[in-house]
């Protein structure tokens, strides 16, 4: 299947040789005698193999309880820690740990190493140069170690020796870590009646009877374990079954009910599952596997469980992707902005031929067949006497049975008689299932008097009167002839226009002694429909157009609808909605429909955002722009990078999707070049798929950079809404997977 993505990855069983070839790249638990009590009370929970250790977020108390019951184990000795069984919650805090918490140290880190041999021998050379003593760190996410030089309470302090590194060449940067190197203090336990009892251990299991256990609120499957880490925190560590593992990480990273397509949801399962089978062990010297992070995998437990990813799940048990038959590592990212990125330009170091950039949308040819065009009826254009286009407003009223047909195009501008008032009120409150009291029409010959038989005429009387206070008048109006009508005319039109319900002219009056036309009280009907929910729009996805019928996605699932015979029908241009004839859809495409009595489709708007064709469109964070001021871009920059007062801020190159691969930062201090990620985490921006705009003050000085960018994540690897995009056009997970995996292919894990 390489290089194409139309191939599917082969579904085979692997021979003996690979499935031993495959438990041996799983990372083995450690084979202390506290592991095997876990591994077995975790099995003993239902928990069977292959079993994950997730590390939950720390915490200097950490709330416990069962869904059911549970047991408090020193897994040491298998001994009870607690009276009798826990049926209420629990508050587990560190014993002797520092009052102020962990100490925070300031190291330069000076370079990174593939082995901790090489990274060893580097520190021992600057240690003798330089003298100052220093330490190797294992970074778990990027699977190298780090050399750092010094330890300081205060960045400041580490000036002088960042200065004699750069003068030698060395680019380096400054790290902070907090912890020392081993755990600090024990866990104390604390019921609701304030009992406690200091148990004396680092480490101790609570094993439920059925159900589960819930940490800070959050409910998990298996077995937790409480942890007291280097920090003098407490790390909660879920046991858990990989496959029931994907059950809380399917649903965090995809959410159901936002992308509801099941082959999207089987792509994110299996690569999900992917990701642990290479990963596992990232952690080991913490105790655990995998963050139960985005920095990981996100992870929420039981309680983010979804009968759609849970089906998705099942349906791919046991699968993962291989590559020379080892799990690939299977990096994903939210939305990438319409193209992927080669992963060498985003994790230095890492290259990979299966995580390449590749385009995230149909190729030219299949896009074509995927798209439809709906007829129906245009509307004509429509302004009122504010000058605002209110033709979208009549066409909805119009589909709603509220105003007729008449009353739009050249009727629009007519003058209102009490009988269209009358009348149309009337069919509103039918419509909106409110009590229709027909009285005498009211008159309209003025703004104010329409104002006034308006509110009448909707049953809105009693709002104006009680919701209203004279006093706030002449903020709400700003117009010196409105605020002289009578009392009554005044209070209507100034309901009205707090409301939105009716607007003065581009001069700021609102022209109350003019008749006013049909147009303008478009507005107004307008703003009492929707309070009373008249027009019943469905937000939807669209899946599939033809000549009769729409396919959408709707919540959860999928609905068919049939059109009527001439829709109305608003497209989108340039920001704005316009009436169109004829409407062309993409699967992917928002729209906003409407049905009549008789279920068919007669109203049809195209809905924001209107960003192309590429899969990933319809992500929130599609494009993006964010402006930042010289301070605090300086304040982020130095964070990590010292260069003092920012003088300029340039991209050198870029990836083959367009994404920053080097970056340089010039300041007064020195300047700095940075590399792929980095880029994204020094300057803190949501994407590297970014124009970096610079602006200058009259002296030459910067005064902010405004980034311009697209996508949210690294940009590597499966693009999220990008897999939901391409599951609407109907391609299956497969082909999913094989589009942004190249030369990956689809195999059973070894159990």
């Amino acid at each position: 299947m390489a290089g194409s993505p139309r191939r599917r990855p082969s579904f085979r069983c692997l021979h003996l040789l690979v499935a031993l070839g495959l438990l041996l790249a799983w990372p083995a638990l450690a084979d202390d005698a506290v592991d095997q009590r876990l591994r077995k009370l975790a099995a003993g929970a239902g928990q069977g193999n292959p079993l994950m250790r997730i590390g939950l977020e720390p915490g200097e108390t950490i709330k416990v309880s069962p869904t059911r019951r549970f047991r408090l184990i020193d897994p040491a000795t298998g001994n009870a820690v607690w009276k009798g069984k826990v049926s209420g919650e629990l508050a587990a805090v560190v014993e002797g740990a520092p009052a102020s918490g962990a100490r925070t140290v300031f190291r330069v880190q000076v370079g990174a190493y593939t082995t901790e041999h090489a990274a060893r021998s580097q520190l021992r050379r600057l240690e003798q140069k330089y003298g100052k003593q220093g330490v190797v760190r294992h970074d778990p996410d990027r699977g190298n170690w780090r050399v750092r030089l010094g330890g300081e309470g205060d960045r400041l302090e580490l000036q002088p020796l960042l200065d004699r590194l750069r003068g030698d060449g060395i680019e380096g940067w400054i790290a902070e870590e907090s912890g020392t190197d081993r755990p600090v203090g024990t866990i104390r336990l604390v019921d609701s009646r304030y009992e406690s009892v200091d148990t004396g251990l680092q480490r101790l299991a609570l094993v439920p009877d059925g159900g589960g256990v819930r940490v800070e609120g959050t409910a998990y499957r298996g077995i937790v374990e409480l942890r007291v880490d280097r920090t003098g925190k407490i790390r909660p560590v879920n046991w858990i079954q990989l496959e029931q593992y994907l059950l809380g990480v399917v649903p965090a990273e995809l959410g159901p009910a936002v992308w509801p397509e099941v082959e999207a949801l089987k792509a994110q399962a299996v690569a999900a599952r992917t990701y642990a089978w290479r990963h596992r062990g990232q952690f080991v010297e913490d105790g655990y596997d995998l963050c139960a992070t985005p920095r990981c995998q996100a992870y929420k437990g039981a309680d983010a469980e979804h009968p759609l990813s849970d089906r998705a799940v099942a349906a791919t048990s046991g699968e993962i992707l291989l590559y020379d038959e080892k799990p690939i590592t299977a990096y994903y990212t939210a939305t990438c902005g319409g193209h992927t990125e080669n992963v060498e330009n985003v994790f230095i170091g890492e290259k990979e031929p299966y995580l390449v950039g590749v385009e995230c949308r149909a190729e030219a040819e299949a896009l074509a067949t995927q798209r439809g065009t709906v007829r129906g009826r245009k509307a004509a254009p429509i302004v009122d006497e504010s000058g605002d286009d209110v033709t979208l407003m009549w066409a909805r009223l119009n589909a709603a049975g509220v105003l007729p047909a008449g009353a739009g195009g050249e009727g629009a501008a007519r003058p209102l008689s009490a009988t269209d008032l009358m009348n149309w009120a009337s069919s509103l409150r039918k419509a909106a299932g409110r009590p229709d009291e027909r009285g005498e029409p009211g008159p309209v010959g003025t703004l104010g008097q329409a104002a006034l038989s308006t509110l009448r005429a909707v049953g809105w009387s009693d709002r104006a009167e009680v919701l209203l206070d004279t006093r706030d008048l002449p903020a709400l109006l700003r117009d010196d002839a409105a605020l002289e009508l009578p009392e009554d005319q005044r209070r209507a039109l100034g309901y009205l226009a707090s409301q939105d319900a009716i607007r003065p002219r581009a001069d700021g009056r609102f022209g109350v002694g003019e008749a006013p036309s049909r147009a303008r009280l478009f507005r107004t009907l307008h703003r009492v429909a929707e309070a009373y929910n008249v027009f019943r729009f469905r937000d939807t996805v669209v899946t599939r157009v033809t000549d009769r019928h729409l396919t959408l996605v709707q919540g959860n699932g999928k609905i068919k609808l049939a059109l009527g015979s001439e829709p109305l029908l608003f497209g989108r241009a340039g920001g704005k909605q316009i009436p169109v004839d004829a409407l062309t859809l993409w699967p992917g495409d928002r729209v906003r429909v409407r049905t009549g009595r008789d279920g068919r489709i007669d109203l049809i708007e195209l809905r924001p955002p209107v960003k192309g064709t590429s899969d990933d469109r319809s992500a929130k964070v599609y494009s993006w722009e964010v402006r930042r001021t010289r301070r605090q871009l300086e304040r982020t920059i130095n964070r990590r990078v010292s260069i003092g007062r920012l003088k300029d801020l340039r991209i050198l190159e870029r990836g083959v999707s367009g994404r920053a691969a080097r970056l340089e930062v010039i300041g007064t201090k020195g300047t700095a070049t940075v590399e792929g990620f980095d880029g994204r985490r020094l300057l803190d921006l949501r994407e590297s798929l970014v124009v970096a705009e610079v602006q200058r003050d009259r002296s030459g000085e910067i005064e902010a950079v405004v980034f311009a960018g697209k996508g949210w994540g690294h940009g590597v690897g499966l693009c999220q809404v990008g897999a939901y995009g391409m599951a609407l056009r109907g391609k299956s997970y497969r082909e999913i997977l094989g589009h942004y995996y190249r030369g990956a292919t689809l195999s059973r894990s070894a159990r």
